[in-house]
């Protein structure tokens, strides 16, 4: 059975699901170079998620990185999204134990 990808458009742009969850395509419906898309992809990204918050495939906060790559041809953007909120808590957990035991070690430098 083929996998059927969901795709969002706007009617000049499109942005298709791909094999990857985390990876989109980004591209005009006409085949053109893309030239001024302005907040295209990021409309067309947050009109996806809405289609599945309303489908239930979605019930939790969505807050994402997101990275863009444009092909050489200039046609098309890959957009990756990072959704892994607790690799980020920790590392910023992580970031604030340091901090004191740095601090500690200033003052020993200087005073100690």
């Amino acid at each position: 059975m083929a996998n059927e990808f969901l795709t969002v458009s706007d009617g000049t742009y499109s942005l298709s699901e791909t094999e990857n969850k985390n990876q989109f395509y980004f591209y005009r419906n006409d085949g053109e170079v893309l030239t001024d898309i302005g907040r295209a992809p990021m409309d067309l990204y947050h009109a996806y998620i809405m289609s599945k918050m309303m489908n239930g495939e979605i019930t939790d906060m969505v807050i994402s990185n997101i990275r863009f790559e444009t092909s050489d041809d200039r046609k098309t953007i890959r957009l990756t999204v990072d959704n892994n909120n607790e690799k980020h808590e920790q590392k910023n957990s992580t970031v604030k134990e340091k901090k004191p035991s740095f601090i500690k070690r200033l003052i020993y430098k200087i005073f100690g």
